[in-house]
């Protein structure tokens, strides 16, 4: 009888009791949205980017320059990137890979000829990222881009990152 008594307490305890398969501190917020200045993209671009755990990010982007910035045709880019980030919980080191298309009609630059071009760069990422408690993103980092297409084939590039999370 003790064990039946004991028995029924138990299974009417157990619906409140806290059963989960991932620790309570993954249980945030998990997307993000900014606008990201030079890096990637060299000019601008407008980012999405999902947190698959608590330091590891995947992001995705998309910007349109017009020739009239500092090339002589129209260009789209399209960055994606993979990082890994150390640290606290507001402040932490970001570093990653990626890699960023680029396509434009009448596009001059990065010692193409004239025409229609498309190309693909490899990126890096090292970087700061601060998250403040209302959500707010901050990020600096140094973005080198690769492509052997490219002339040169190598661009140090850095970047601003002003965004929030979702």
């Amino acid at each position: 009888m003790k064990l039946l008594i004991f028995s029924i307490i138990i299974l009417n305890l157990l619906p409140y009791s806290k059963i989960s398969a991932q620790p309570e501190s993954y249980n945030k917020k998990q997307n993000q949205l900014y606008l990201e200045i030079g890096g990637n993209s060299l000019v601008y671009s407008i980012s999405y980017e999902r947190l698959l755990s608590e330091n590891f990010t995947l992001r995705g982007g998309f910007g349109i320059t017009p020739g009239i910035i500092f090339a002589e045709g129209t260009f789209i880019h399209i960055p994606f990137t993979a990082s890994y980030m150390f640290g606290s919980k507001r402040h932490k080191l970001e570093t990653g890979l990626g890699a960023t298309y680029f396509a434009g009609t009448d596009v001059e630059i990065f010692g193409l000829p004239s025409g229609d071009q498309s190309l693909v760069f490899l990126t890096g990422i090292a970087g700061y990222r601060y998250v403040s408690p209302g959500g707010f993103v901050f990020r600096i980092f140094f973005t080198p881009l690769y492509s052997s297409q490219a002339d040169p084939n190598f661009y140090p590039a850095f970047g601003l990152s002003f965004g929030f999370m979702l």
